[in-house]
Order: C-alpha cells, then sequence, then structure tokens
C-alpha cells in the first residue's frame, strides 16, 4: 500500500511540474514579428518563446524557450554583432567567428582584452574554445547548410540558434530578426521601439525617392557577373530608393549569374554602377581587365561600400533606412559626403 501511494505521489507531482511548464511557455499567441516570414518572437508568463521555421521545409521548426537574459553569446555573423551594438549589449559577446571582419570599436577592445575568443568558422569551430567562453547560445547563419556542431553543443547544453535574416525576401523583414536579439539580452521592449523608428525611418525615405537613371549591380567573380535577382531583398531596396535597376523584372530571390557578353549586351544605358567590390576602377581593371570595355565603366557614376566594408556587413541589416538614404541620394543625383555606407569609387 505505501509503494501505491509514494507512486500516485510521484505521478502527481509529476503532473504538477509538467503543467507549471507548460504554463510557463505557453504563448499569447500573439507575434510581435510583423515583417519576418521566418521568425516569431511570442511573449509567455515568465519569458519569451521563440519559433523559427527553416525557408527549405516548411516540417521544420525551431522553437526555444528564453525566461533569463543570456549573459554570453557566440554570435557567428557581422550582422548578429550590429544588432547587439545597437542594444549596447557587446559585453554579452564571448565568442566571434573572425576578428579581422568586426567594425564595432567595443567588441574590438573586448576581444584584445581577451573577453572574447575567435572560433574562426562555423562549420570547423574549436569546440573547446567555445566551452572556455562560456556561451550558453550560439547563433550561426546556416550559410553552408546543416549546422553540423549542433547536436554534440546540445548535448553539452549550449543551445543553437539559426538566424535566417538573409533569407528574407524584405529589407524590414531581415532587420526585425533584431526582435531575437532583443528577447535573449532581456531588452525586447528596447528592440521593438528601436525597430519602429527604423520602420518609420525606412517608409519615410521610400515616399521621398525618385525615379533615376539605369542602373546596375554586382561585378564578375569567376566566369559570371552576380547581380541581385528582381524579388531579392536588395532589388526591393533599389526599387524603394528610386533606382532603376536593370534588372528589377527577373524572377528569384537570390543571385543573377550572368556572362560577361551579356552584361555588355544589356548595359548600354546604364548610368550607375552599384557595388563593384572594389574602392578604385583601377583595381576594378586589375582583377578583371575586360571591365575597361563595360560600355558604363568610363562614364557611369560607380558607388561602393568597400572602403569600409566592416561597416556595411555589421549594419546595414539592422539600418535598411541608412541604406535607402544613401542610395535615395545615389538615385537622385545628390549624394554628400554623409553617406552612411556608400562612396563613389572613382
Amino acid at each position: 500500500m505505501r509503494f501505491f501511494l509514494v507512486v500516485l505521489l510521484l505521478s502527481l507531482a509529476s503532473c504538477s511540474n509538467r503543467e507549471k511548464q507548460s504554463q510557463q511557455t505557453k504563448s499569447t499567441g500573439v507575434n510581435l514579428c510583423r515583417h519576418s516570414t521566418y521568425l516569431g518572437v511570442f511573449k509567455t508568463k515568465n519569458g519569451y518563446l521563440i519559433r523559427i521555421q527553416h525557408p527549405d521545409n516548411k516540417n521544420k521548426r525551431f522553437q526555444f524557450y528564453v525566461s533569463n537574459a543570456a549573459q554570453h553569446l557566440a554570435v557567428l555573423s557581422s550582422t548578429h554583432i550590429g544588432m547587439l551594438s545597437a542594444l549596447n549589449e557587446e559585453k554579452r559577446i564571448a565568442a566571434i567567428t573572425d576578428i579581422r571582419y568586426v567594425y564595432s570599436p567595443l567588441v574590438k577592445k573586448r576581444f584584445k582584452q581577451k573577453h572574447i575568443v575567435a572560433l574562426q568558422n562555423e562549420q570547423t569551430m574549436s569546440v573547446d574554445q567555445l566551452l572556455r567562453s562560456k556561451s550558453e547560445y550560439v547563433i550561426y547563419s546556416a550559410f553552408s547548410g546543416a549546422f553540423s556542431q549542433e547536436q554534440r553543443l546540445e548535448k553539452l547544453g549550449i543551445h543553437c540558434i539559426p538566424n535566417f535574416d538573409w533569407r528574407e525576401q524584405t529589407a524590414l523583414g531581415r532587420a526585425e530578426w533584431f526582435l531575437l536579439f532583443g528577447a535573449l539580452t532581456g531588452k525586447l521592449s528596447e528592440s521593438i521601439e528601436l525597430f519602429k523608428s527604423i520602420e518609420k525611418a525606412y517608409n519615410q525615405a521610400k515616399k521621398s525617392s525618385v525615379n533615376s537613371k539605369e542602373m546596375i549591380s554586382g561585378n564578375v567573380t569567376g566566369d559570371f557577373w552576380y547581380a541581385p535577382a528582381g524579388q531579392s531583398f536588395m532589388a526591393e531596396i533599389f526599387k524603394n530608393s528610386g533606382l532603376n535597376y536593370l534588372y528589377c523584372q527577373t524572377k528569384g530571390t537570390g543571385s543573377l549569374a550572368y556572362s560577361m557578353e551579356k552584361i555588355m549586351k544589356d548595359g548600354s544605358n546604364v548610368k550607375i554602377w552599384l557595388n563593384p567590390g572594389f574602392s578604385s576602377k583601377k583595381e576594378i581593371v586589375q582583377v578583371n581587365p575586360k571591365a575597361k570595355y563595360l560600355p558604363f565603366f568610363k562614364d557611369a557614376k560607380l558607388f561602393c561600400y568597400t572602403h569600409d566594408g566592416n561597416k556595411f556587413w555589421e549594419m546595414s541589416t539592422l539600418r535598411p533606412d541608412w541604406l535607402m538614404e544613401d542610395l535615395a541620394q545615389i538615385a537622385a543625383g545628390k549624394t554628400t559626403k554623409n553617406l552612411h555606407f556608400y562612396k563613389e569609387v572613382k
């Protein structure tokens, strides 16, 4: 009889714990993300529920419950650093991939002081180094597919969170991943307010944009010229900035790959060349001597962000309003010295 009583008490306690856990993780049902296709952030009784949909597999969804602010984060993309910097939470960054690609002065300083470790590569990073960083979460971008270390790290108590901001089709959808970092750092309210201000500025910049002369983007890598497809978030920004993008009518959300011959044929009326990947025309010709034969090489206006590429990659995802302000000035032919990311290539 005593045995059955013990079993009954244990069963009741188990049910009580499950019910308590269910109440804690049960969301209000209101997704705080309004633009993102793949991220969902929900308030719960004692924290936040994060839901992430895999872009290529409708049946695969990641789910995390955050009850306390993380003290140590491993962030494997520049955009993650930029979002934490906007919240003034660089102190929570414990691990990065490569310090050479960091813009944030504070992160550089903390790395020099050995508060941050470098993991070098997302797929082949040192687990020992990661453990030394005491990171509770690893936020990765999955550019190379599945995260090879995920199962091992989960067993060690380190949660792995995929960030698919780069798969979003709109600029505001990308920027809204900022809310993920707000939830992880206990600053969700602050991240929502800042995102609203970015959203407002982006829409205001869009309304003030004007149509410009024909524009092309990209450059040759190997045998192909790579440029944003017409349904990509970058093409959306071009359009909203008032730029008349040459390939705005193409299908797809990724990159186009065209031959040099096609670019020469299509680009006869191009007056603006964006993102050639170099800071001077001399560098462009050194890497690709055929570039000087492009119909727009000599007379078109060239602009790029490569004079400070780390700043661009770290901050432009969160600040599409700044990016569009730059491009709107370029579209109108009224560029100043106060561009956020871009500089004329001469």
